[in-house]
């Protein structure tokens, strides 16, 4: 998986298959991990091997994992990899009809039910983290008067800083390997028109 690389959902059958929650957890477990076997996203999930392979094995068939191949003499366990570094798509993409809307519109909301899941876990445990990473934590929210054309560029211009900070840390923690206080970071940010 190149650094940077993202998959573009461009029909309804790849966007249903992370409209599905466990199967978004997945996603997102294995950003964290890098490669996993199944037992491993069970733990990390909190459901049965048994069902996390299977939805395993369907995110696979839709190209949006991997098996690890230098990992896979064993049979009895499979290690998987994201096939990608991420995934995007555009809204208007998906309103030929309401069910494909509807669909759009469920993994809308399973992503930002994980995203606000995992926020709502920080605010309960940010003590344990200890003052540098509470300090350093920032939550925030702007109301900007903006074109369309204007908030796409603003977009491009945040997901190049993304870019440069994720692969400051990706380099980071090669150089560093066993780097004690670098661990993972999720940021979100949403930004869409508003009317009060």
């Amino acid at each position: 998986m190149p650094p940077g690389s993202n998959r573009r959902l461009k029909n309804v059958a790849e966007l249903r298959m992370l409209a599905h929650p466990l199967r978004l957890r997945l996603f997102y477990a294995l950003t964290v991990e890098g490669e996993a076997t199944a037992s491993r996203l069970a733990e990390l999930v909190g459901e049965s091997i048994s069902l996390v392979s299977y939805h395993l094995r369907e995110l696979a068939a839709h190209g949006f994992i991997e098996e690890v191949p230098s990992r896979s003499g064993d049979q009895r366990e499979r290690w998987w990899r994201k096939a990608h570094e991420g995934f995007s798509f555009a809204g208007s993409e998906f309103t030929d009809d309401p069910q494909t809307r509807a669909v759009a519109v469920a993994a809308k909301r399973h992503m930002l039910a994980h995203q606000i899941s995992r926020l709502e876990r920080w605010i309960d445990e940010d003590h344990a983290w200890g003052e540098a990473w509470t300090d350093a934590a920032f939550s925030s929210d702007s109301l900007l008067r903006l074109t369309a054309p204007e908030l796409a560029e603003l977009s491009a211009e945040l997901t190049a800083v993304l870019h440069k900070w994720a692969e400051r840390g990706r380099a980071g923690a090669e150089a560093r390997p066993g780097e004690p206080d670098r661990e993972h970071v999720l940021m979100f940010i949403h930004a869409f028109p508003f009317r009060p």
